[in-house]
C-alpha cells in the first residue's frame, strides 16, 4: 500500500505552486511593458488603475499618483507590444460629465524613435482639462463684471446694447454678407499662405541685405540728402529750365506737326537706307578694314622731293572685261536678298556659266584685235615687261638733279 503524504506537506506544496504561478504571471505580464512618468498640473479624477489609452483604445493603466507640491506625478505603464513615440504627449480626457478620467497618449506611433521604459513626459507636454467649478467661477466672474455692480453700474452696458440694437436693426442681411465676404477673404489668405510665406521670406532677405550693407545705405541716404538740398537751393533755376524746356518741346511739337509728311518721308528713306546698309554689311566691313591701310599706303606713296604720288590705277575688272559682262548677267547682285532676282539667276545659271567659260577666249580675241586699248584694259600682263627707267642698262632714268641735292625738283 502506498504511503500517504502528511496534510501539512500537501498544504505547503499547494502554497509553493500558487506562489510560483503568481510570480510567473506577474513576471510575464510585466516583461516588455513600457513604464512612463508624466507630470501634470492637477490630477482630479486620475487614480491608480485609471485607463491609459491611445486613439481611444486602452493600452495600459495608471500605477501610482504622487502629489509633488504644485504638480502631480502620474506613473503609468503601457503593455508590451504597443509602441509609443519618443516625443509623445499626455493629456487627461473626461469622456463624460462624471469626472472619471483617463490618460491619453498621442500621437499614435507611425515610425521613428520609440519611447523607452522609464521615460518622463514633462509638464510642457501634458494637458489637463478645465474643471467645471473653474468654468462656473469664470462665468460668475464675467456676470459680476457685467452686472449692476460692474460695467453696468451706471447703465453703460444697457446703453451699449440698445445702441447696438438700433444700429444693427434691419441690417442683418448686410451683416451676413459682410461675414461671408470676411470668410471668403480669410479663405483666400489661407489658400495663399505659401505665397504670403514666400513674400515674408523675401522681405526678410531684403531687410537682411540692407542690414549687411548698412554703411552703403547710409552713404546713399547722405548723398540723396545732399542732392535734395542742391535741387532745393537751385529750385528757381530748375523751374526756369523746365519752363524753357516746355516751350522748346512745344516748338518741337509744332515743327513735327507742320512737317509730318516730310518727316514721314525721311523716316521711310532712312528705313530703306538702313536696309541697304544691312544688305551691304560685308562690303562695308571690308571697306572699314581696308580703308585705313589704303590711306596709309597713299601717304607713303607721296614723294616730297618730286612733289608727286607714286601710284598707278589698278582696277582688276579692267583685266577681265568679258568676265565683267558675265557678272552683270547676275541680277541678284543688284539687289541682294530679292527672291525674284535670285530665281532669275537660277533659271539663267547655264547661260552665265557658259559665258564665264568663254570669257578667257573673248579677252584674248579683244587683245589681238585691239593691241592698244585705253585705260590699261588687258594690259596687266605687259606691266612687268616694260622696264622702269633707270633699272635696265641703256634705259636712262630721271635726268634732273633731285631737289634735296640742289636741283629744281
Amino acid at each position: 500500500m502506498r504511503k500517504k503524504l502528511p496534510y501539512p506537506l500537501v498544504g505547503l506544496l499547494l502554497v509553493v505552486v500558487v506562489a510560483a504561478v503568481t510570480v510567473g504571471y506577474l513576471a510575464v505580464t510585466s516583461l516588455g511593458r513600457t513604464t512612463i512618468t508624466a507630470t501634470f498640473s492637477t490630477a482630479v479624477g486620475i487614480s491608480e488603475g485609471s485607463d491609459v489609452r491611445i486613439l481611444g483604445v486602452t493600452v495600459g493603466s495608471v500605477d501610482k499618483v504622487t502629489p509633488m507640491g504644485e504638480t502631480v506625478e502620474v506613473e503609468l505603464h503601457v503593455r508590451r507590444g504597443v509602441d509609443v513615440p519618443a516625443d509623445a504627449k499626455a493629456i487627461q480626457v473626461t469622456p463624460s460629465v462624471v469626472p472619471d478620467r483617463n490618460v491619453q497618449l498621442l500621437p499614435a506611433y507611425s515610425g521613428g524613435p520609440k519611447m523607452e521604459s522609464g521615460a518622463h513626459i514633462p509638464l510642457e507636454r501634458t494637458a489637463t482639462p478645465v474643471e467645471v467649478d473653474e468654468l462656473y467661477a469664470s462665468v460668475e466672474g464675467l456676470t459680476d463684471a457685467l452686472g449692476p455692480e460692474g460695467a453696468n453700474k451706471d447703465g453703460a452696458l444697457d446703453r451699449f446694447v440698445t445702441a447696438s440694437a438700433d444700429t444693427l436693426g434691419g441690417n442683418g442681411a448686410a451683416l451676413g454678407r459682410s461675414i461671408d465676404e470676411l470668410s471668403q477673404a480669410a479663405t483666400t489668405l489661407a489658400d495663399s499662405s505659401q505665397d504670403i510665406s514666400e513674400t515674408v521670406v523675401n522681405l526678410q532677405s531684403f531687410v537682411t541685405m540692407l542690414a549687411q550693407n548698412d554703411a552703403q545705405v547710409r552713404q546713399f541716404n547722405s548723398q540723396m540728402s545732399s542732392f535734395n538740398q542742391t535741387v532745393a537751393g537751385q529750385r528757381e533755376d530748375l523751374q526756369g529750365a523746365l519752363a524753357e524746356l516746355s516751350y522748346a518741346l512745344a516748338d518741337v511739337a509744332r515743327l513735327v506737326r507742320d512737317n509730318q509728311d516730310v518727316i514721314r518721308s525721311n523716316a521711310d528713306r532712312l528705313v530703306r537706307l538702313s536696309q541697304i546698309t544691312a544688305d551691304q554689311r560685308d562690303d562695308i566691313e571690308e571697306i572699314l578694314k581696308l580703308a585705313p591701310l589704303g590711306l596709309t599706303n597713299l601717304v607713303g606713296a607721296y614723294d616730297s622731293e618730286s612733289g608727286t604720288v607714286s601710284l598707278r590705277l589698278n582696277i582688276p575688272e579692267l583685266q577681265d572685261p568679258a568676265g565683267v559682262l558675265c557678272q552683270l548677267m547676275r541680277l541678284g547682285r543688284l539687289n541682294p536678298g530679292d527672291q525674284m532676282l535670285a530665281e532669275l539667276d537660277n533659271i539663267r545659271r547655264a547661260d552665265i556659266e557658259a559665258c564665264e567659260a568663254l570669257a578667257p577666249q573673248r579677252n584674248a580675241d579683244l587683245r589681238a584685235s585691239n593691241p592698244d586699248l585705253p585705260l590699261g584694259i588687258l594690259a596687266g600682263e605687259m606691266n612687268q615687261s616694260i622696264p622702269v627707267p633707270g633699272t635696265v642698262q641703256g634705259n636712262r632714268g630721271w635726268p634732273m638733279t633731285p631737289a634735296s641735292e640742289g636741283g629744281r625738283g
